[in-house]
């Protein structure tokens, strides 16, 4: 038996371990092998053995003591490793994957960014499996963590359905994406009481129910957020954009402002649709022909050169005449067909002239490059893909919310309220540099544009869409560009060469512009309604970001779908063009269809260098540069999940080349105006 003072020897032995030993916390990684990392604070990367990964999944915060390890230890990664000590946080909640059966057990094999290389399978227990059988694509949460055992199991929350499931495509990215059908139940909750509790605004409405108001827009559609009329004067016309008012029914309540903007927008997918807000608020809101509305009414002087020399905006309740589709509008304005409304529809059609003359001469106006139709069948597959030009009725009522949105930004500039604005500060600032050096090496002639103005960079976007060079200038300086912002302060808008603008007429389909009518209201006097706060801005953009991926994703595997039928008879050969180009690849663009794949040369036989001044890869015996013409083999996939198709370079065809000139900067451009009309959030 040990004495007292051996006793105090060894705690004391003890205590200066444990005083020696390192803790810090940190993020898990994953590797694709079973070992991983602890990403700790400091940005230092701590090895994790395979035996501490199988008791946390990737993206969990965790708190580890650092050891060392010996330098004889072949299986280390690092001088030191990790030893668990706490579980913090988990990323992981609900997710979505694919059951897998093995034996008579299931899996689930996740689909998460989180667990992009976690090749884990996670048990479901029999009780809750939902009828989930294997290969069935399913939403699932986790309800057992493994760090206590290294075992954890996950619940099926819904089962989507398998492959040949109509829309899977559509369900599945958006569940990934964390966009959700419906409200939640504290969401559902707060809606309820906002509609319960419409207090008075205390601010008069003028009564424009007289105004001769339509709207113009696809037949299937009925959250409809404006509606317009032109109606002549001496030397121009009278313009009258209608805004549905969502706001008057939940606008004093701050809680569904929140909700909202994490909705961010509604969510359009080929064949189906997520609205952003609810039916109980949509359609009383909505325009709908013949019913008295409560509306942001923007009235603006158009002289007759186009240009607006008067604008006011107020509140009012309209009642629009009828809804118009885009074809019955073209109709009438090309002399097809005859129409109840011909002398509305001639009288905006003269007025649209005007204004985009007006913008073509002063602004920048966006042109709009051929465009796709995918026809969906009955399993809400491709069957065909046909190619279309927008619609002169829609560029109509794009160019009428332009003049409308300008008008909006101009009152909320004047009274000196906080926006929101959406401003684009064109060439980035750290990027200034670059494009002096790109105008000198291709157009000396604009090396000393001032771009850091709206005539500057007018200038230097007329000068690089007119200039003869056979490659894609105004292309190739897209990648020097700044996106678009959110900003409580009035600013440029370079992207359309205007000095403030904002989003305001689609407040049933976006949360932006919803905020925006929440300040103009207030402004206008309605004390029924709360400014949106500064920190929804970046809710917003998050339910933003979401909405490009699931859209983007369920349109990438819809893609492969049809590109493997393609292939499956006999079809895999494609002519296509460059419209994207980086270090590892390019994308491309088929000519037949507008579908898009990406080419991966980091595999290539060659080893191709970037030159990022001409926007081209090149090798000993091949050369891609953006806009040149290539002929691309599609590369089959079992399991498309949302990842772009992918293509190769066909055998014999491998050396790209450019098309005429004229048609090489076409297409390079029509792609460069694609994006820039991303940023100015034109469309209606």
């Amino acid at each position: 038996m040990l004495d007292k003072n051996a006793l105090s020897q060894l705690q004391g032995l003890k205590d200066q371990i444990e005083a020696e030993k390192e803790y810090a916390e940190g993020v898990v990684k994953a590797t694709r092998h079973r070992f991983g990392f602890v990403v700790l604070d400091d940005n230092r990367e701590i090895f994790l053995s395979p035996d501490e990964m199988q008791r946390v999944l990737p993206g969990d915060r965790v708190g580890i003591i650092i050891k060392p390890v010996a330098s004889n230890d072949k299986k280390a990664k690092a001088q030191t490793a990790g030893e668990l000590e706490k579980l913090l946080s988990t990323a992981v909640d609900c997710f979505v994957g694919e059951v897998v059966q093995k034996g008579k057990a299931f899996f689930i094999a996740p689909d998460i960014p989180e667990l992009l290389h976690f090749t884990r399978w996670l048990f479901i227990p029999p009780n809750a499996r939902s009828g989930a059988k294997h290969g069935d694509l399913v939403q699932c949460q986790l309800e057992r963590h493994p760090f206590k055992d290294g075992k954890p199991s996950v619940k099926v929350l819904q089962n989507i359905g398998n492959t040949s499931t109509p829309g899977i495509e559509n369900e599945y990215c958006a569940l990934r994406s964390g966009i959700a059908r419906y409200l939640s139940k504290p969401a559902v909750t707060s809606l309820d009481e906002a509609l319960k509790a419409i207090p008075e605004s205390g601010a008069a409405r003028t009564d424009c129910t007289d105004l001769p108001l339509v709207s113009i827009d696809a037949p299937s559609t009925f959250d409809i957020d404006d509606a317009i009329c032109a109606q002549p004067e001496r030397d121009g016309w009278k313009l009258s954009v209608a805004i549905a008012d969502p706001t008057a029914m939940i606008g004093h309540s701050v809680s569904m402002t929140k909700v909202v903007a994490e909705r961010g927008t509604s969510h359009y997918f080929h064949g189906a649709a997520i609205p952003m807000l609810p039916d109980s608020v949509s359609k009383p809101a909505a325009l709908a022909p013949g019913e008295d509305r409560p509306a942001i009414v923007c009235q603006l002087t158009i002289a007759a050169n186009g240009e607006t020399t008067q604008a006011s905006v107020s509140l009012g309740t309209v009642r629009s005449k009828a809804k118009l589709s885009y074809q019955e509008v073209d109709g009438v304005i090309n002399g097809d067909t005859d129409h109840d409304f011909s002398d509305e529809i001639a009288n905006l059609y003269a007025c649209f002239e005007a204004l985009r003359s007006w913008r073509e001469q002063n602004e920048l106006v966006i042109e709009h490059r051929t465009d796709y139709r995918w026809i969906l069948d009955d399993a809400k597959q491709i069957s065909s893909i046909e190619p279309i030009d927008k619609r002169t009725s829609q560029i109509l009522v794009e160019e009428c919310m332009v003049a409308a949105n300008k008008a909006i930004a101009g009152q909320l500039k004047a009274a000196d309220k906080p926006g929101p604005f959406v401003t684009h500060a064109g060439i980035r600032r750290d990027k200034s540099d670059e494009a002096k050096e790109f105008l000198t090496r291709f157009l000396p002639e604009l090396a000393e544009t001032d771009f850091t103005t709206l005539d500057g960079f007018r200038a230097l976007i007329n000068g690089l869409k007119a200039a003869s060079d056979e490659r894609p200038l105004r292309a190739m300086i897209n990648r020097l560009m700044s996106r678009a912002t959110f900003s409580v302060k009035p600013a440029a808008h370079m992207g359309m060469a205007v000095e403030f603008y904002t989003n305001g007429t689609s407040p049933l389909r976006k949360a932006l512009d919803y905020c925006v009518h929440l300040q103009l209201k207030a402004l206008l006097g309605d004390s029924s309604v709360t400014p949106a706060p500064a920190t929804v801005f970046d809710a917003i953009n998050q339910a933003s970001a979401k909405n490009r991926q699931a859209v983007n994703s369920a349109q990438n595997w819809l893609t492969c779908n049809y590109l493997n039928k393609c292939a499956a008879s006999g079809e895999s050969a494609f002519e296509g063009s460059i419209v994207h180009i980086n270090t590892s690849g390019f994308t491309v663009r088929l000519d037949k269809n507008g579908l898009e794949g990406v080419v991966d040369l980091r595999g290539h036989k060659d080893k191709f260098s970037f030159d990022k001044w001409e926007m081209a890869l090149s090798s000993k015996s091949a050369r891609f540069a953006l806009g040149h013409h290539v002929t691309v083999q599609y590369v089959p996939t079992e399991k498309p999940r949302g990842a772009q198709a992918a293509f190769s370079i066909v055998a014999g065809a491998s050396t790209a080349t450019p098309a005429n000139a004229q048609s090489t900067a076409k297409v390079a451009e029509e792609d460069a105006l694609t994006s820039i009309k991303e940023i100015a959030e034109e469309s209606k």
